[in-house]
């Protein structure tokens, strides 16, 4: 507890001596930020949880979508430079850790899950930038929802943990969006049975649908696939429940190709992405797992053609080259969290990312900074070959001037240490022939430093602190 309460003195003298300052990244642009510190906080901590986006085609702008813990937020961010905050929404459950929502067409259909009396939200989006309309709020359809999902083709709305306000929970509700501005019930998820009558599963994390095919993340019992095309007979097509570093499955994603598969499990900290091979959904297999360092976790995982984008909580949002799938890379990242990445405790940082906006940029929420728009640089290149050395002592750390460093003597020198600062500068280069060294920044401006060690195989980033 005494090492913690140091690190948050420390971090709250950085952002003293630089007022301005925001984590750094490697070969991210960042665009700008929104916070507000004094809304709500939960544990002294959480403000902010999920977001999403809607494109107007019509005038050609794009808004963001980010809920707080009682409120969801709309911003203008045609300008990605210039986020305009254009509406407020009160949530009708306070004090949420997990707020969720999905556009379809030009509404937002938003939920809360918190075991405090909630509803299901829909907000008409055409008025923006002015304001926002609301044109449904009920909670017969969902007392408390974790997730949802919608797939437009079908016109379906997926809800994910949906508690009744009777008291009962559905492992998934499915509603039909026909009349966009009155969702109505149509089904359930017929979950599977044992032969001796007990259920498969409890409940139904978050879902991913296309096609009537749902793949459902089912917490500690996997990975459940089904065909829902017919609602009243409904198929299940295949499981993934024992696979490398299993736990609490969290969340999934189809590439546009519909032959791969990636998952996140939340439970406990520090599991592996996982990508299958779906190209016989019967038969998923599992191809490679990946993650950003040993003790980080994944949140949410996405396809964006040959990469995936990932917010990892502590270590904030990072893209991977994942096109050979036998050797998934780094290929760049961005720090959202104050918190020390390496300190992983709880889940703290990075909790959504939204990277399908058609102008390219990159919408991402931490949890305690609030949210961040930010682009991939124009020069990046791929990393080929990631490996992860001895462990790195680097100290002080803070430090005012001078960084000391034992990178151990298993790696192949020379090695070459590359400092940059908030904005992604380089400010620093040093070709290192020793494992123990030193990097004098006393000529560099307080704030948050990386400094990446890397040689023909070897390359890892570590996060300084200098102090005035």
């Amino acid at each position: 507890m005494k090492s913690r309460i140091i690190w948050i003195y420390l971090l709250i003298l950085a952002c003293i001596v630089s007022p301005n300052l925001h984590a750094q990244g490697y070969k991210i642009k960042y665009l700008d930020h929104y916070n507000n510190p004094n809304l709500p906080k939960i544990e002294n901590y959480q403000i902010w949880n999920d977001l999403t986006a809607w494109v107007d085609t019509i005038h050609h702008k794009e808004y963001i979508i980010a809920g707080s813990t009682d409120s969801i937020y709309f911003f203008d961010v045609t300008d990605p430079t210039n986020m305009i905050l254009c509406d407020v929404e009160s949530g009708n459950s306070k004090s949420v850790v997990n707020r969720d929502y999905e556009c379809y067409s030009h509404y937002v259909y938003c939920v809360s899950d918190n075991r405090n009396p909630g509803s299901l939200q829909v907000f008409d989006l055409q008025y923006l930038p002015d304001s926002v309309h609301k044109v449904f709020d009920s909670d017969s359809l969902s007392f408390n929802t974790h997730s949802i999902f919608i797939e437009a083709k079908s016109k379906r709305l997926y809800l994910c943990i949906n508690r009744l306000k009777s008291g009962g929970v559905a492992a998934m509700d499915i509603l039909s969006l026909e009349n966009p501005e009155k969702p109505v019930w149509i089904s359930r998820l017929q979950v599977p049975t044992f032969g001796d009558g007990a259920a498969a599963f409890r409940n139904v994390h978050e879902v991913f649908v296309r096609n009537d095919t749902a793949y459902c993340s089912v917490e500690y019992n996997g990975l459940y696939i089904f065909d829902l095309r017919d609602l009243k007979n409904q198929k299940l097509l295949s499981v993934i429940s024992q696979y490398p570093q299993n736990g609490y499955n969290h969340s999934s994603w189809v590439d546009d190709s519909g032959k791969y598969l990636m998952f996140t499990d939340e439970i406990p900290g520090g599991l592996d992405v996982k990508v299958y091979d779906i190209s016989d959904i019967r038969n998923p297999m599992w191809l490679n797992s990946y993650h950003s360092n040993d003790a980080a976790t994944a949140h949410n995982a996405y396809f964006v053609g040959d990469y995936a984008y990932v917010s990892c909580y502590h270590d904030g949002f990072y893209i991977f080259n994942i096109k050979d799938k036998s050797n998934i890379s780094v290929e760049a990242y961005y720090h959202t969290s104050t918190y020390p990445p390496e300190s992983y405790e709880g889940y703290k940082g990075c909790w959504g990312v939204y990277p399908f906006l058609p102008s390219g940029n990159i919408a991402v929420s931490d949890m305690g900074e609030g949210i961040f728009m930010l682009r991939r640089d124009s020069t990046i290149l791929s990393v080929n070959k990631i490996q992860v050395a001895e462990k790195v002592h680097i100290w002080p750390n803070p430090s005012r001037n001078t960084f000391n460093f034992d990178i151990g003597s298993s790696i192949k020198f020379p090695v070459e240490a590359s400092v940059y600062d908030i904005h992604g500068k380089l400010v620093l280069q040093k070709q290192v022939h020793e494992a123990t060294f030193e990097l004098d920044c006393s000529a560099i401006s307080a704030g948050y430093l990386s400094v990446e060690l890397n040689n023909s195989d070897f390359r890892k980033v570590y996060k300084l602190i200098k102090t005035d």
